[in-house]
């Protein structure tokens, strides 16, 4: 189960980098290891992140909130891990 959270997190990670021009969606699926449909389901948080962050206008600020929004659409991968003791 833990693979599986891992690979999932890979592939919206991956995702936000095709959405972004800097991979193409099947580059980013090899990454991650998952096939089409599989895919699909993380490559829509993938977008989530990056919509979120096109609504900042400063380039700073992306930077800033780009790990803040990418946990928000992890957070249901990694809470199965359960704490982290942090």
């Amino acid at each position: 189960m833990a693979k599986e959270n891992v690979k999932k997190m890979m592939g919206v990670l991956a995702g936000v980098f095709a959405h972004t021009g800097h991979l193409t969606k099947d580059e980013a699926r090899d990454m991650a290891g998952m096939d089409e449909k599989e895919f699909d389901g993380v490559y829509d948080k993938a977008a989530n992140v990056v919509k979120k962050l096109e609504s900042y206008d400063k380039p700073g600020e992306k930077y800033d909130k780009f790990a803040e929004h990418l946990y928000e659409e992890l957070e249901e991968f990694v809470e199965k891990f359960g704490p982290f003791g942090v």
